[in-house]
């Protein structure tokens, strides 16, 4: 089971703060509500990385991040199980994300993923995936995807292939695996990832 890092707890008042551009790893279980409207106003935030989410902050967590349209970089964690329904609850995700760093039990990776047409970078840690070939043809189809970073416990099968389709991965440069990720080889088909060096 993943750590769960303490994270820091958001002060009130921090909503003055306008032109911050980075916070983390901030604690969003330990102000409640109050904490998610301080962040929800930090419009300019680029980067964000949080720390307790769980079943009752998570539809408010999806709700805040409608509003933080200059995001670029997100990395979630959470101990707690089962809030794949919950984060595919994120109607509007910010288009601008770049980084997504996912250390959260899902189940099944969330619709709002296959959207990120800007995303460079992917790390999935401890989310417990039950589709393996579901999950990397979506990933395949996202264009600028570089660095793919599949770590232990991406997918709760066990010994499974990763299959990499034709086309797939246009613009990957980088595809990192750990133990006891689920994955017991990978496949590449002719025509994949074409940029891969690592």
């Amino acid at each position: 089971r993943l750590a769960d890092p303490v994270g820091v707890t958001v002060p009130r008042g921090f909503r003055k703060m306008k032109a911050l551009h980075t916070l983390g790893m901030a604690n969003i279980a330990r102000g409640g509500k109050a904490t998610l409207q301080e962040i929800k106003r930090l419009t300019r935030l680029c980067k964000l990385a949080v720390t307790g989410i769980n079943k009752k902050n998570c539809k408010e967590f999806c709700s805040t991040l409608v509003h933080l349209s200059s995001l670029e970089s997100l990395s979630v964690h959470s101990k707690e199980e089962g809030l794949g329904d919950c984060l595919d609850g994120l109607s509007s995700p910010p288009k601008n994300i770049q980084s997504l760093n996912l250390y959260v039990t899902l189940g099944k990776l969330p619709e709002w993923v296959a959207g990120l047409q800007n995303l460079v970078k992917l790390k999935l840690e401890h989310t417990r995936l039950t589709e393996v070939d579901g999950t990397i043809q979506v990933l395949g189809k996202l264009s600028n995807l570089s660095i793919l970073c599949l770590l232990g416990r991406t997918f709760e099968a066990e010994g499974r292939r990763l299959s990499c389709r034709r086309e797939a991965f246009p613009s990957l440069t980088a595809l990192e695996t750990g133990w006891d990720t689920g994955i017991g080889s990978v496949l590449f088909e002719e025509g994949t990832a074409p940029k891969l060096e690592l």
